[in-house]
């Protein structure tokens, strides 16, 4: 193994014995992962980064692979930083999916120094990558994007288009169970085109076509893809510090000429901005979700993306007929 040194593992080894007996397989399983030669042997073993590519591939998979999720539910995934479990875990597992170099900054180093045993897919390279521009986020403190937005799951067509190529891979890297493998693939596809139409004709049909967030901002493909308007506090992804008052008092301003009843925030966050300018203009807040992960009952209730992605359509099909 590459990656690590073996006297280094061999001490990791007797430590992560006992937190990383939890991980199985043939269930939802995220955070703690266990290196492969701890799961089934018989199947293959795959680690995604975030919660949407995650989604896709325990779909997909179903009980023909051991599908875990990188991030544990709950955390934070712009200050996530793989731990040495977590790199232990990737050089020994089949497959590594992740959403490309643009969001996952620390991937590259570990992708490099894997063995041809691990099979890498970069899903961004599947997608057109979106340059930021001066409306869009900027980058994370200790995590830029390169110029990029990274968060292109939120146009459902770059959805689609991840899944298909998760299928894909697995097609090819499992031939035994490509015809499952192409089902499942067609059947999330379907799914995530009917969210897609759904999005589309949503707007087409509403009166207004603007949306107002008080969190980080992560939506530009949402917005572009779906043909709205928007105003946003934070022009970037990240909320290191918080916004000027010049910044509170446009959005302000805004929703008292445009009359918005709903100001957004992402998930997993305080949402404090948010809802002080909700009381100071009279209106509601909401979570509008970016999708890139869950909370620990979310988790374990089993939500999915597509789950996710139809509150944020009902949201918005209430948002925009006030």
């Amino acid at each position: 193994m590459k990656f690590l040194k073996k006297q280094w593992l061999v001490m990791l080894a007797a430590v992560l014995s006992g937190v990383l007996a939890a991980t199985g397989c043939g269930q939802e399983t995220a955070g703690g992962l266990a290196p492969a030669d701890a799961q089934d042997g018989d199947k293959l073993t795959i680690i995604c980064t975030l919660f949407p590519q995650y989604d896709f591939a325990r779909f997909i998979a179903g009980d023909e692979a051991c599908v875990t999720m990188l991030l544990s539910p709950g955390q934070e995934a712009h200050m996530f930083d793989p731990t040495p479990a977590d790199m232990e875990a990737i050089a020994s597992c089949d497959l590594f999916i992740y959403t490309g170099d643009a969001m996952e900054s620390w991937a590259a180093q570990i992708v490099e120094s894997l063995d041809d045993q691990v099979q890498v897919l970069d899903l961004s390279q599947y997608v057109m990558l979106r340059e930021e521009d001066d409306h869009d986020h900027e980058g994370h403190e200790g995590h830029d994007h390169g110029g990029y937005d990274p968060h292109y799951w939120l146009d459902m067509t770059n959805a689609i288009a991840m899944t298909e190529a998760i299928g894909e891979t697995l097609m090819d890297m499992d031939p035994e169970h490509a015809d499952v493998y192409a089902r499942r693939t067609q059947t999330y596809a379907g799914q995530l085109q009917a969210l897609d139409d759904a999005f589309m004709e949503t707007v087409q049909d509403s009166p207004r076509h603007d949306l107002v967030f008080g969190g980080r901002f992560a939506y530009s493909y949402f917005i572009k893809r779906y043909s709205l308007d928007y105003e946003s506090v934070y022009h970037t992804c990240s909320a290191q510090s918080d916004p000027g008052v010049s910044d509170m008092i446009r959005v302000i301003d805004y929703i008292q000429e445009h009359h918005n009843s709903c100001i957004f925030y992402e998930e997993l966050a305080s949402g404090n901005v948010a809802k002080t300018i909700a009381e100071d203009t009279h209106i509601e807040t909401a979570v509008f979700t970016t999708g890139h992960n869950v909370t620990k009952s979310e988790f374990d209730q089993g939500v999915t993306f597509i789950d996710l992605m139809n509150r944020n359509l009902e949201l918005l099909k209430r948002v925009l007929a006030e």
